[in-house]
C-alpha cells in the first residue's frame, strides 16, 4: 500500500469517530486477503462462530463450498481505490484466456447515504454514489479457488472500473459542473439543474449515480451471427426516486418544503456500458422512471432487441410488467441512421436503442374474471389480486402493448412525468379490448432461460411475494409481422410460478437455517409464514441434468435474509416438488448472534444490527470449466453462442457461481475509513443440491 494513502486513510478515520477510528494501518486490507465469510448456514449459537474477523457457521446445507472473492472496504495497493458497497450486480467475462473478469456495482444512495469517494471520468467530472467495479483474476486461480484454502489476494492481478466516460439523458458527454456539465437526476428538461436540499448537497463531486442495482452483460451475438446486441454491454440504471433529495425535512424527518420535484426532472438513467470502449451512454428510450434490472433475451430476429424492464416506474402505481422492443441499425425516428452520425449514435443505434417503444403487459378485459379478479380498474393492482388468489389459474394468455409515449431523440427531451410513467393508468391509453395487468411497480429481478432458442423469462413479484413466467413464443414470427416497424402488439403466455400465499414454499434446510429466535421455524419466513418474502435477487441457471432459480430475499427478516434454490421443470415451469425449495445460506438480520457481538467478518467493521441482503447470482462456469483434454475453452470456444452450449452440458452441481451479499451492518472501521459507503461481500459457490 502506497504510505500516503494509508497515511491519509489512518487520519480520516480518526477524525471520522469512535466507530471509524479502529480502521488503523493494520486493518485496511488489500482486495480478497479477507477470507471470513460473511453469510451464514445457521445461527452463531457457538461462541467460535461470534469472534470478530472470523467466519459464522459456514456448514452450509445444500453448498459445497463458498468462499470471498472481494470485500468492500478493501484496496488496490497498486491504484489506492477502494471497493465500494453495496454490492449489487454482478457478472464475470474473460478478457484473455488467462483472466477472468468479475464486475460488480455498489448500490449506493449518495448523501442519502453515505457518499462514495469520487470517481473522476476522463472528462474530469466527478460522481460520487455508485461505482462498477472490475476485478481481475488469475484464471488457473479461480477454477481452483473452491477446492483450496488460499485467500483471493493469491489471485487478484488487478483492479479498476468498467467506465471513464458518461453521457447524460441529453446525449452529452459529461463535464465538471464548473464547465456547464449537468446530470440528469437533477435536471430540468431545459437543462437548468436544481440544487439539492440543504443538508442534501454533494461534499466530494460534481454528481451522484443513484443505486445502480440489478445488471446484465450481455455479450455480443449471443443468440447466433447478427442476432441480440452487435456489442458487447453492460445493462444498468439508477433506481427508485430521489425526491428525499429535494426535500427538506425536520429532525423528526416530516418534509416541511421542498426545492423541487423529481417528476419534473429528466428522470434517472437507463446506462448502457460500451465495455470496449469503457464509455457509458444513458439511453432514453429505455425509459427515465427507475428500474431495479434491465434484461436482454433471445429476439430471435436479427432487425431487433429485447429487453425486459422491471420496477419501479418512479415509485408511480399501479403499473404493468414491461419491456422494450427496439430496432436496430435506426435513428431515433425510425430512419436508417446517417453514415456520418456521432460514435454514439453509431453503437447505440447497432444495438436497437435509439428507436424503441416500451411495452406493458395487457389482458383481455373479458378474460379478468376467469382470473379471479373482482375490481377490474387500471387503477387497482389486479396483479396481486391475482397472483396472491390460491384459487386463481396458473396460465393465462396476455399481450404487450405500448402506450402513445415515443422517446422522440436528443433534440426533443421531456421529463419523466411527461413519459410513460402516468400513462399505465389512463382510461384513453387502454388497448382496445384489454386492460393493462397493473400491479404493484416492485417487481425486482427477471431471469432469462439460459436455453437461449427460447423467448422467455420469470418475474419475481416483490411486494406480496410471488413469481411469474412469461413466454413470448415464436417471437421471431411475431417481430416479422412488424413489417419493418415497430410491433403493435406482442402475444405471450404467462404462468405462475409460486403464488403470494402462505404455504405456497416451504424450504427444505437440513438442520440448518434461520433458528435463533423467532415466532416460526427455521423452515419459514421468521413469522410463521411459508411462502416467497419479498423476493429480490434472482437468476436461471442450466445444467445437463436440470434448471434451477436461485432466489435471493430483501424482507427485513430479523433472522436472516434467505437465499435458496428452486428446482423447476422447464416444460411446465412449475417446481419439480411441489412447494418446496432449498435453503442455501441465509445474512444478516436484526436478531443476529454475531450482530450481538459486534462480529464481522472484515474485522473492526461492525457498526449495527440490522437486516442484509443477497442481490443476484451469475454462472461463470464455462470460464473455469476444462475440457476432456485439461485445457480450459478458449475465448473463441466461449463467445457467441458457446458459453450457453458449454454450461448446459455440465451438471447444476458442478456450476460455479458468484454472488453479492450486502451486509450494511458491516460499515464501519476500514469501510467506512475507505469512503466505501455500505459493507458487503462477493462469493464464490458451488451447489450441492438433491438433483
Amino acid at each position: 500500500m502506497k504510505r500516503s494513502l494509508l497515511k491519509t486513510l489512518t487520519l480520516n478515520a480518526l477524525l471520522m469517530g469512535t466507530a471509524a477510528s479502529t480502521a488503523l494501518a493494520g486493518d485496511i486490507r488489500t482486495i480478497g486477503s479477507v477470507t471470513a465469510v460473511m453469510a451464514e448456514a445457521s445461527t452463531a449459537d457457538d461462541a467460535a462462530d461470534r469472534m470478530d474477523g472470523k467466519s459464522g457457521d459456514t456448514a452450509f446445507p445444500y453448498l459445497a463450498a463458498m468462499k470471498p472473492l472481494a470485500t468492500v472496504g478493501e484496496i488496490d495497493p497498486a491504484n489506492g481505490k477502494a471497493l465500494t458497497g453495496y454490492p449489487d450486480g454482478q457478472a464475470a467475462w474473460l478478457i484473455d484466456d488467462t483472466t477472468v473478469r468479475v464486475a460488480y456495482q455498489s448500490e449506493s444512495y449518495g448523501p442519502m447515504s453515505s457518499e462514495t469517494y469520487p470517481q473522476e471520468m476522463l472528462s474530469g467530472a466527478t460522481f460520487t454514489g455508485s461505482h462498477i467495479h472490475t476485478i481481475d483474476y488469475d484464471r488457473a486461480g479461480l477454477a481452483e479457488f473452491l477446492s483450496n484454502d488460499a485467500a483471493a489476494s493469491t489471485i487478484v492481478k488487478a483492479s479498476g472500473h468498467l467506465y471513464n466516460r458518461i453521457f447524460d439523458v441529453f446525449g452529452n458527454e459529461v463535464v465538471p459542473k464548473s464547465a456547464g456539465g449537468v446530470w440528469g437526476n437533477q435536471t430540468l428538461p431545459n437543462g437548468v439543474m436544481i440544487d439539492f436540499a440543504p443538508g442534501m448537497e454533494l461534499d466530494a463531486a460534481d454528481f451522484f449515480v443513484n443505486s445502480y442495482c440489478g445488471a446484465y452483460y450481455e455479450p455480443a451475438n449471443k443468440y447466433g451471427a447478427g442476432i441480440g446486441f452487435a456489442d458487447t454491454a453492460w445493462l444498468t440504471a439508477e433506481e427508485w426516486n430521489i425526491q428525499t433529495m429535494f426535500n427538506v425535512t425536520d429532525k423528526a424527518g416530516k418534509v416541511l418544503t421542498s426545492v423541487g420535484d423529481t417528476n419534473d426532472t429528466m428522470g434517472l438513467a437507463s446506462v448502457v456500458v460500451d465495455i470496449a470502449n469503457q464509455t457509458a451512454y444513458t439511453v432514453p428510450g429505455l425509459g427515465q422512471s427507475g428500474y431495479e434490472k434491465l434484461l436482454p433475451i433471445n429476439p430471435g430476429h436479427p432487425d431487433y432487441v429485447v429487453i425486459v424492464l422491471a420496477g419501479y416506474n418512479h415509485n408511480i402505481e399501479p403499473a404493468p410488467l414491461k419491456i422494450y422492443v427496439g430496432k436496430k441499425g435506426v435513428d431515433a425516428a425510425g430512419a436508417p441512421l446517417a453514415a456520418d452520425a456521432a460514435p454514439r449514435d453509431r453503437f447505440l443505434a447497432r444495438n436497437g436503442l435509439l428507436h424503441g417503444k416500451i411495452y406493458g403487459m395487457a389482458v383481455a378485459t373479458d378474460a379478468y374474471a376467469a382470473l379471479g379478479i373482482t375490481e377490474v380498474s387500471p387503477k387497482a393492482k389486479m396483479m396481486e389480486a391475482y397472483h396472491t388468489n390460491p384459487a386463481a389459474p396458473n396460465h393465462f394468455a396476455a399481450s404487450f402493448v405500448p402506450t402513445s409515449y415515443v422517446w422522440g431523440g436528443w433534440d426533443k427531451p421531456v421529463a419523466v412525468k411527461d413519459t410513460e410513467v402516468f400513462k399505465w393508468q389512463m382510461a384513453e391509453e387502454q388497448p382496445a379490448g384489454h386492460l393493462f395487468f397493473n400491479g404493484d411497480a416492485k417487481t425486482e429481478h427477471p431471469a432469462v432461460d439460459p436455453d437461449i432458442t427460447r423467448h422467455r423469462w420469470v418475474q419475481n413479484l416483490t411486494d406480496k411475494g410471488g413469481m411469474l413466467a412469461i413466454d413470448l413464443g415464436n417471437l421471431k414470427s411475431q417481430l416479422d409481422g412488424a413489417a419493418g416497424g415497430l410491433p403493435a402488439t406482442l402475444d405471450a403466455t404467462v404462468t405462475r410460478v409460486l403464488g403470494g400465499y402462505d404455504g405456497a414454499l416451504t424450504l427444505d434446510v437440513a438442520d440448518k437455517g434461520i433458528k435463533h429466535g423467532g415466532e416460526g421455524t427455521h423452515a419459514t419466513w421468521s413469522d410463521g409464514r411459508a411462502q416467497m418474502v419479498a423476493p429480490d435477487g434472482l437468476h436461471w441457471i442450466k445444467g445437463s441434468d436440470g434448471d434451477v432459480l436461485i432466489v435471493d430475499e430483501d424482507s427485513g427478516n430479523k433472522l436472516g435474509e434467505r437465499k435458496y434454490a428452486l428446482k423447476i421443470n422447464p416444460e411446465t415451469m412449475q417446481l419439480v416438488e411441489p412447494g418446496k425449495g432449498h435453503f442455501l445460506a441465509m445474512g444478516g438480520g436484526a436478531n443476529n448472534p454475531r450482530a450481538a457481538a459486534r462480529a464481522s467478518a472484515y474485522g473492526g467493521t461492525f457498526s449495527r444490527a440490522t437486516s442484509s441482503e443477497f442481490s443476484g447470482t451469475w454462472d461463470i462456469t464455462a470460464l473455469v470449466a476444462k475440457k476432456p483434454d485439461g485445457r480450459f475453452y478458449s475465448m473463441g470456444e466461449i463467445a457467441g453462442t458457446g458459453q450457453a452450449a458449454i454450461e448446459a452440458t455440465i451438471p447444476v452441481n458442478g456450476k460455479t457461481l458468484i454472488g453479492v451479499l450486502q451486509q450494511r451492518g458491516e460499515s464501519s472501521g476500514a469501510v467506512k475509513a475507505s469512503r466505501a459507503d455500505n459493507g458487503g461481500q462477493i462469493l464464490i459457490f458451488s451447489l450441492d443440491l438433491p438433483m
